[in-house]
């Protein structure tokens, strides 16, 4: 692989004003990263940055269209890294076999050394499975597989690692011939402690991406990632520090698609502005279903001078959550914070080695279900009713093929105070893989508790939200009432269509804040009109509506990237979706 020599220069300066800290950081290191290498580069790696990459093997970008995995979806296993140790306490890699295969990457020769080390840590074997590849370090989350769906088959993304790491960096073209999966090898220099996805095209890093790429452009950077992994809103975000690693995943994390927890500091901190300022911007931003994100804070108690607890380097496994702890005073609040946020989740504490920018998250990564049953919903948010009650759409998708189980497509609901759910069942509309329910009207002034169930032939169950009957969606039957959540009524709002990618066809929904003369137009990449969905006048409030593929003149367009742009007045926003046939 060729790359600009002066990019290099540009790349090692970038590199050596990111590491001026490292070796006092390092000092602090301790067993947790056994015979490897630290997660900072070492003093001898600064003087090899020329040799990142060097060995990537490059593919062709997936089929499309690509999906990639959420964090919080469903997973079967979980890959971890032994030399003469994990860098992770045994009664998590236990708590880790109780429900998923522990992937153990490794030598050969240390096979016995981990197997009986796990034995004796309580780690349940019989869900063990020993991956025979050199490594260089712990950091499986850092240089391990991103996980997609190419045109709906399993596979695996591979950027290259950021660091002079040679074994670490093939470590996943081993997996993809352990597990029979493609792999596709991007340009990219990225890390996976520097990026979080929520499973519908938006995906968030800090700005080091841009640092460590610098002959790349911006729009090149943002191309990988929709070639590669289906990322079609790429959200890039400045770091909260001038030193340390500056992964997104030390003071920020995607809960779900619409909550995003942020690390918490004193204001006399040295980090204080810095998050405040991203806590504002990330407020200003809209998820996938187009309202605003749900920011919740995590205070992170201090360890030593300016260090401070890592609670945002958490990871989600199915309906479990391990989130490090430190033996501070303010770790059980740092727990409550994660209860509070979701809801039905199992929060596990678990103190170990970790650093202030370092813990549970970094050492481990989720292996996705290569089979999973997808169920997506958009949460109602106000009052949505006809003669028929209140409208609930859903995605479901089974990735095993095996069908759905008909009579298993639910959606339970019931007013609060009450014990019992009732059940409505889930109808098949036009669009593929969609679904629609109607809860009954009921009385106004009302609070309704509602979630979704899927089963498919495989014997996969699927809820949403994740934790359901323990968790659950609510909204109000008033007219009066809004919550932080909804798109507030006066508020001119475009929605993200859905679903999206789609074939056959997709709903639009957007909000006026005052009749009058709109237009709902799509587009075609070179900017020509398409289809003009509305133009007239329209009311003050939420409007749905429906494209099927069909042009203005009848005839059905071809599969590609289209924009469909809202115009009110003299109000106008803008958004993309992707058609494939």
């Amino acid at each position: 692989m060729q790359r600009n020599i002066e990019g290099f220069f540009l790349l090692f300066a970038a590199f050596t004003l990111i590491s001026l800290t490292a070796p006092a950081i390092q000092a602090q290191t301790d067993q947790a990263e056994e015979k490897g290498l630290p997660i900072h580069l070492t003093d001898e790696e600064l003087t090899r940055i020329d040799e990142i990459g060097l060995e990537q093997i490059l593919t062709p970008p997936p089929a499309v269209p690509v999906r990639q995995c959420a964090e919080w979806e469903p997973v079967t296993g979980v890959i971890v890294r032994y030399d003469m140790g994990f860098g992770l306490p045994y009664e998590i890699l236990a708590e880790y076999s109780e429900d998923l295969i522990v992937y153990v990457v490794l030598i050969e020769d240390q096979e016995s050394n981990a197997y009986n080390a796990m034995s004796n840590g309580g780690v349940n074997m019989a869900n063990v499975e020993f991956i025979f590849a050199a490594t260089n370090s712990i950091w499986t989350r850092d240089y391990g597989p991103q996980f997609i769906f190419a045109d709906g088959v399993w596979g695996i993304v591979d950027h290259i690692y950021n660091r002079p790491r040679p074994d670490d960096d093939l470590v996943n073209w081993v997996l993809g011939t352990e597990w029979s999966a493609d792999v596709y090898g991007t340009d990219l220099l990225h890390t996976g402690g520097n990026y979080m996805a929520d499973g519908h095209g938006k995906g968030f890093s800090t700005e080091l991406v841009w640092d460590e790429n610098l002959t790349l452009t911006h729009e090149q950077i943002e191309q990988y990632m929709e070639d590669y992994l289906g990322i079609t809103e790429y959200v890039v975000v400045p770091d909260i520090a001038p030193d340390g690693i500056h992964h997104i995943d030390c003071w920020a994390k995607l809960l779900n698609e619409e909550t995003i927890m942020v690390k918490e500091v004193a204001s006399d901190h040295p980090h204080y502005d810095a998050l405040e300022a991203n806590v504002d911007y990330l407020e200003t931003l809209t998820n996938c279903y187009g309202r605003p994100y749900n920011v919740v804070r995590v205070f992170c108690g201090q360890l030593r001078k300016d260090d401070v607890a890592a609670y945002t380097n958490s990871i989600i496994l199915n309906d479990k959550v391990f989130v490090p702890t430190f033996d501070i005073s303010t770790d059980e609040a740092a727990l409550d914070a994660y209860r509070a946020a979701m809801p039905g989740y199992e929060v596990l504490g678990y103190e170990g080695s970790w650093l202030d920018d370092d813990a549970i998250h970094c050492r481990a990564m989720g292996v996705h279900d290569r089979h999973m049953l997808i169920v997506d919903t958009d949460p109602l948010q106000d009052l949505e009713s006809n003669r028929n009650g209140y409208r609930v759409t859903a995605l479901i998708d089974d990735r095993s093929e095996a069908g759905l189980v008909g009579d298993s497509l639910l959606v339970f609901w019931r007013l609060s105070g009450e014990e019992d759910f009732n059940a409505v069942a889930l109808q098949a509309i036009l669009s593929t893989d969609s679904f629609e329910a109607y809860i009954p009207m009921q009385p106004e002034d009302s609070n309704v508790e509602y979630y979704v169930l899927a089963k498919d032939m495989s014997g996969r169950r699927r809820t949403r939200p994740v934790s359901s009957p323990n968790a659950f969606y609510s909204f109000y039957t008033g007219e009066d009432n809004v919550t932080g959540a909804e798109t507030p009524s006066g508020t001119f709002a475009l929605e993200q269509n859905y679903p999206n990618p789609f074939n056959p066809s997709t709903i639009i929904r957007f909000s006026l804040p005052a009749t009058d003369q709109t237009t709902l137009a799509v587009f075609d990449v070179n900017g020509r009109e398409v289809a003009r969905l509305v133009d007239g006048v329209r009311e003050k409030g939420s409007h749905t509506v429906e494209w099927i593929g069909i042009s203005s003149n009848g005839r059905r367009v071809e599969s590609g990237i289209y924009f469909y742009s809202l115009r009110s007045g003299s109000l106008h926003e803008t958004r993309k979706m992707i058609l494939i046939r």
